[in-house]
């Protein structure tokens, strides 16, 4: 198993996250939702799409030993909201996203955050669980006309 670095991401990182946060939906969530949800989903970005946000927000990658990304997470630090963890499927299950969410509350708690949102997508529930995130309530977001993604509302205490 390779060695995992986790750094901010740059924007030379946007085509590798958008592949990765494209195939993640594709090849992960489609296990729990429609497939007009996943194309919806899976279609909403572009590589473009991540400039703002790695110039704006705490936007992390896992970079291997050789250079390839596994997974990047995104949070909102003055809101504390996270707004995205996603992990390669070629790198599911070796610690990735439990790395880079480790990370992300330390950047939070850093930027005087005592506790953290997030809305997960119904497949990463038990993910988010095992780091100790409580879910609050259920929700439903309609991505387009007739595409509803269903997610839990989830939240951390990190003091």
């Amino acid at each position: 198993m390779p060695g995992w670095r986790i750094r901010r991401a740059v924007p030379v990182d946007a085509p590798a996250i958008w592949a990765i946060h494209t195939r993640a939906i594709r090849e992960t969530a489609s296990s729990h939702y429609a497939p007009e949800a996943v194309a919806a989903w899976s279609g909403r970005m572009t590589p473009a799409s991540y400039a703002e946000p790695i110039d704006t927000q705490v936007v992390l990658v896992a970079e291997n030993d050789d250079g390839r990304l596994g997974g990047f997470a995104q949070l909102k630090p003055r809101e504390g909201i996270v707004q995205a963890c996603y992990v390669d499927p070629d790198f599911n299950r070796r610690g990735v996203g439990r790395a880079l969410m480790a990370a992300l509350e330390d950047e939070a708690r850093a930027a005087g955050r005592t506790a953290l949102l997030l809305d997960a997508s119904v497949n990463a529930i038990a993910f988010y669980e095992s780091l100790g995130w409580r879910q609050e309530t259920r929700a439903r977001h309609e991505l387009v006309p007739g595409a509803m993604l269903d997610c839990a509302i989830m939240t951390k205490k990190i003091a």
